[in-house]
């Protein structure tokens, strides 16, 4: 197990080589925060991630990521308030396709959410509050970062590579 002290150090450097590297930019999406509108969202990702190289099953791996973040973003920060909204950014690096999910709801870190004893998960009984573990089992890196050029954004920030 990943210390949190050694987390953040590979947090960190993640971040590093994330800023020192030139992104292609693929695509941009605006949407309200609806749960109706996370069919768009996935066609969206499944439509580019399939153009930049990704197999149908790998390309739904991250399809399932991506809703499982707005999912969250929709029920849980913006507690269903259509009136929100909620940017997916799609850029790729070399072999890398990168989604970033950019919003302003109030800020919540998942890179720290422990991932779940499974045993003990299902002797508990427990339904849902996996999303997390989903998306970080999915994609090859969850990152986020909080910005402020003017108003303050969250990105969370979802890589998965080609090969």
């Amino acid at each position: 197990m990943i210390s949190q002290k050694q987390n953040k150090k590979q947090l960190k450097n993640i971040q590093i080589n994330l800023m020192n590297t030139k992104l292609n930019h693929i695509a941009k999406f605006k949407t309200f925060t609806k749960t109706e509108n996370l069919e768009s969202i996935r066609n969206f990702v499944f439509e580019n991630s399939t153009k930049f190289g990704f197999n149908d099953y790998k390309a739904e791996e991250l399809v399932l990521a991506v809703d499982e973040a707005c999912t969250n973003l929709i029920k849980h920060a913006y507690k269903s308030n259509p009136e929100d909204s909620i940017v997916i950014e799609l850029n790729s690096c070399e072999n890398s396709f990168i989604v970033k999910i950019i919003d302003n709801s109030p800020s919540f870190d998942p890179r720290f959410v422990q991932d779940p004893d499974m045993v003990q998960y299902r002797n508990d009984y427990k339904k849902g509050g996996l999303g997390i573990f989903i998306m970080k089992s999915l994609v090859d890196s969850l990152d986020y970062q909080i910005t402020n050029n003017g108003s303050i954004k969250n990105v969370l920030t979802l890589t998965k590579h080609l090969v």
